[in-house]
């Protein structure tokens, strides 16, 4: 099959959207199709926030009329539109979420009406029209991939008219990540008790991130000798953390970082914490399990999905006072998980979706 992956973001490693884009056209190409990853960036210089969307659909539509025909389509939802449904006619329009924006926009638009700004009707009246837009791309894809059970699960309760059209795929750090992050799993050594907890959060800062109940953790540990790095956070987090908690060296901010660096920031901390309130996955998750932290995780993202296969270090939050001894690690191997999270696995389960979902459209059509 001829396969055309489009990822919003430019196809750079360091973004999760497009790793996942890469990883999976990678994987395919591997199970013979030829699957091509591409991104609508750069895009022009004077795009702006009110019509990068419209910019993107118009560059996606471009090279998929240009570059095909394709056996399938896969995009963003909010690029899935009516024109690009009818290039992939021949074929299969797939809408595959890398994070739940329905979702994301709600949380954004309740903060908003609760801050009453001059700003509140012009950004509720974006949200309608951008909401408007996901909604339009479900209903014209002949599949719809959620990231994870979750997702799944709130899609089909949302919209349960597509239900018949809903799957479930999940994400995984990159193969030859893996070698490095079970590496780090086993030359990990446990911090000095006396010296505190060394804590790694990893994310965007923005509320729906969970930021407040971070910073609500840090505070209640005022009085002890633990330690907080937020990674990969911007300069929005130096912005608004006291200055004290930053003089004082309890609280480190690595605004970005390499991919390259990741698995010594995880080798130098005793703990992760995931304290997503709505999040699509969060592959930190996956990233600080396989090194053989201990997680403690809101229920969000893809912990449903991991929970059985880290029984021992993926923990809710918040965390204890003190960190129980570490019981043995799981062995990723023999309870499955390297067999399920990993991109051979993930392409093959994507293939079969893809195909499913033509001979259903084909037998629909001959009835």
């Amino acid at each position: 099959m001829r396969i055309l992956i489009v990822s919003h973001p430019a196809l750079d490693r360091e973004s999760g959207a497009a790793q996942i884009a890469l990883n999976l056209a990678a994987a395919l190409a591997e199970r013979g199709h030829d699957a091509v990853a591409w991104s609508p960036e750069p895009l022009p210089a004077d795009t702006r926030w009110w019509n990068v969307y419209q910019r993107q659909r118009r560059a996606i539509e471009r090279f998929a009329a240009a570059e095909g025909p394709w056996d399938v389509i896969d995009s963003p939802a909010v690029s899935a539109t009516r024109r690009l449904a009818r290039l992939a006619r021949g074929g299969l329009l797939v809408v595959r979420d890398v994070q739940p924006e329905l979702l994301y926009l709600r949380d954004a638009l309740k903060r908003e009406l609760r801050l009453r700004s001059p700003r509140t009707l012009f950004h509720t009246l974006g949200g309608v029209l951008l909401a408007a837009a996901l909604v339009g791309g479900w209903r014209r894809a002949g599949l719809v991939l959620c990231l994870g059970s979750r997702e799944r699960e709130w899609m089909a309760g949302a919209f349960p008219r597509w239900e018949g059209k809903l799957r479930t795929y999940v994400t995984a750090p990159a193969d030859a990540e893996k070698g490095v992050l079970a590496e780090v799993r086993r030359r990990r050594t446990p911090g000095s008790e006396a010296e505190g907890i060394r804590f790694l959060w990893i994310g965007r800062w923005t509320p729906h991130m969970g930021t407040a109940a971070l910073r609500a953790l840090i505070a209640a540990r005022a009085g002890s000798a633990d330690r907080f790095t937020l990674a990969g956070c911007g300069a929005a987090a130096e912005r608004e953390l006291p200055e004290e908690w930053l003089r004082s060296g309890r609280v480190r901010v690595i605004p970005t970082f390499r991919r390259a660096d990741l698995p010594e920031l995880l080798c130098r901390h005793d703990a992760g914490l995931f304290t997503s309130e709505v999040e699509g996955w969060g592959l930190c998750l996956n990233e600080m399990l396989e090194s053989g932290l201990p997680v403690f995780a809101t229920e969000a993202g893809g912990v449903d999905d991991l929970r059985p296969y880290f029984p021992a270090t993926l923990r809710p939050f918040p965390p204890p006072e003190r960190l129980a001894p570490q019981p043995p690690l799981e062995d990723l191997e023999a309870n499955g998980y390297q067999a399920r999270f990993c991109w051979e696995a993930i392409a093959r389960a994507y293939e079969e979706a893809v195909l499913a979902s033509l001979a259903g459209r084909d037998a629909r059509r001959g009835g």
